[in-house]
């Protein structure tokens, strides 16, 4: 199979969390490992919506193979078990690169999908092959993009004109974590804000509460879990 699937004619739609037990099992797995890696770090944080955060998502902590491996392989499992249509997965820079060749490998290795990818430079190179895309043409191609954490739409706003500018659309967004807040009006969720005001799918592999659910198995982690409670109480979706 060259790639999970042709996509035309896709539909916006509200962000949804995917219920049923296989998304289950990936929830609590992404969960486990991202709180027994440490790449969810706790503490005050100030996000780009200007929010001071109890926790953050620190994706500079995958910084081994073994890391990204399985982090591309949660990614991968998303893509296969949503069935989100793409011909190419795009990766925007900084941070959505090493996601986008990690999922792309994990979606060839795992489920014998060869995946068609593509990246950004920040800055167009004037010399050599040119340009600021690297990897896969995405002129008149569906391109499903893929990122860390989404705190706002601002960045599926710049990823879509990008995307736009070289002939291409961005059908569908998919990240590691929904911090399942509240968008900037308040009566949606922010994931579904910019899926509304964007025109495109948006996918998580799990959400915050997934991981505070993980938490409390552990136990000796009620100070963490009454601060993520209290920021989710003021900021976080019903």
């Amino acid at each position: 199979m060259k790639r999970l699937m042709e996509g035309h004619g896709l539909q916006a739609q509200l962000y949804k969390k995917p219920e049923g037990e296989r998304v289950e099992q990936t929830r609590e797995s992404f969960s486990k490992f991202v709180v027994d890696e440490g790449i969810i770090r706790f503490g005050e944080f100030i996000l780009k919506s200007k929010r001071v955060s109890p926790y953050f998502f620190n994706f500079g902590s995958f910084d081994d193979s073994r890391k990204l491996t399985a982090l591309g392989s949660f990614y991968a499992s998303t893509i296969v078990r949503e069935q989100i249509e793409y011909d190419v997965i795009f990766g925007p820079a900084y941070k959505g690169i090493p996601i986008s060749l990690a999922t792309a490998l994990a979606l060839f290795s795992g489920h014998g999908i060869n995946a068609n990818f593509a990246f950004n430079r920040k800055e167009p190179k004037a010399y050599g092959e040119g340009g600021n895309i690297i990897g896969s043409g995405i002129a008149g191609k569906n391109v499903l993009a893929v990122d860390d954490v989404l705190t706002s739409g601002r960045t599926i706003k710049d990823t879509k004109e990008l995307i736009e500018s070289q002939g291409g659309r961005l059908s569908a967004f998919l990240v590691a974590l929904d911090r399942e807040e509240k968008g900037q009006e308040g009566r949606l969720s922010a994931l579904e804000e910019a899926a509304l005001t964007y025109d495109v799918n948006i996918y998580s592999v799990a959400g915050i509460r997934d991981i505070v659910a993980y938490m409390r198995t552990e136990g000796d982690r009620e100070d963490l879990l009454d601060r993520i409670g209290t920021y989710l109480q003021l900021h976080g979706t019903a």
